[in-house]
């Protein structure tokens, strides 16, 4: 985002950039049409969208009405990666997705776990820990893989000697943030037996909403010096995103992993910032991402094989019934 701030500023240099609504209505239009990988997925007439709008933006008065005409036009979209972030406290932000804001998760609370499940806890780092449901069942709790892979290499290494000896693992992720890919790859790898395709992947490269790269292969194989191959337990909730759902894409192929929760975000796409003539920012999923499948999950997201959800009545109890029906499968 840095780089783009940048590039913006040199491009402005020596003229006064054109700040009206209608340009900063064509420049958001613009930035989607040329880079936005989920047209044809989600079946958007972004040609539409720009008819529908532009009179809206050309009569726009303020930065609520044209706040107002930009989440409207967002809004077809229905992708949790698609913000506009105005730095404004009166106009707050914007997610595609939520038609709003993503609301704050209420079935799942970290420190219930923390604090009422676990007989041991080792935190390795802010969004990486592993410890003990009992003295038999392994736990290990991931918000995010934002940090280097290095981190996170040495993180589940120490999680898996420490857990070698449990008889099944309960792996959660139910708050996931997102982050790398190849951390999701890397890290599924830890907990499989054989090379399984989990995903593939393309994005745009060109004008038109069909053009993309050469789509990518992704494999979950066998990863590190040693594998967990006995019962694992994923858990997800709607909280899910991005390369926490990769990374149950790539769970989900391995034979001893079940999938148990809610079903993921849905929203899996590479993601750019763009910078509005008005400083606004909006954020552009540029790929189009699928499961071995085939099929796009993008804006349904990924299903789990066995639905638990818990009620906010019960967390605010400290109870954690998705964790205990998980705890109780590998008993």
């Amino acid at each position: 985002m840095t780089i783009l701030f940048s590039s913006c500023q040199e491009i402005m240099v020596g003229h006064e950039a054109d700040k009206s609504f209608e340009s900063n209505f064509q420049a958001t239009w613009e930035k989607f049409d040329s880079h936005y990988g989920l047209f044809l997925v989600k079946n958007v007439d972004w040609n539409e969208v720009y008819s529908s709008h532009l009179p809206r933006a050309r009569a726009a008065k303020t930065d609520a009405e044209l706040f107002s005409v930009l989440s409207s036009a967002l809004h077809t979209l229905n992708d949790k990666h698609v913000n506009i972030y105005t730095n404004s406290p009166q106009l707050t932000d914007y997610n595609s997705g939520e038609n709003g804001h993503i609301p704050a998760q209420e079935g799942f609370d970290f420190k219930v776990v923390r604090e009422k499940y676990l007989t041991e806890y080792n935190e390795e780092s802010e969004d990486f820990g592993y410890g003990k449901l009992s003295a038999d069942i392994g736990y290990i709790h991931v918000g995010s893989f934002q940090d280097k892979f290095s981190v996170y290499e040495k993180s589940i290494d120490k999680a898996i000697n420490a857990l070698s000896s449990t008889k099944g693992i309960v792996f959660d992720i139910r708050d996931h943030k997102g982050g790398s890919d190849h951390v999701s790859k890397y890290i599924a790898g830890r907990f499989a037996k054989s090379k399984k395709l989990f995903m593939t992947s393309k994005k745009r490269n060109g004008p038109r909403h069909d053009q993309f790269e050469a789509a990518l292969n992704w494999y979950v194989e066998p990863t590190g010096k040693t594998q967990y191959t006995k019962p694992v337990i994923l858990l997800t909730t709607a909280t899910t995103v991005s390369a926490g759902e990769t990374f149950t894409f790539a769970m989900r192929e391995n034979d001893n992993v079940t999938h148990l929760g809610t079903t993921t975000a849905g929203a899996f796409s590479d993601v750019i910032a763009h910078q509005l003539p008005n400083g606004w920012i909006i954020t552009v999923g540029i790929g189009d991402y699928r499961g071995s499948d085939g099929k796009s999950y993008e804006g349904r997201g990924i299903m789990p094989k066995i639905i638990s959800e818990n009620q906010k009545s019960d967390v605010l109890n400290g109870v954690d019934k998705t964790l205990e029906m998980a705890r109780e499968r590998l008993r």
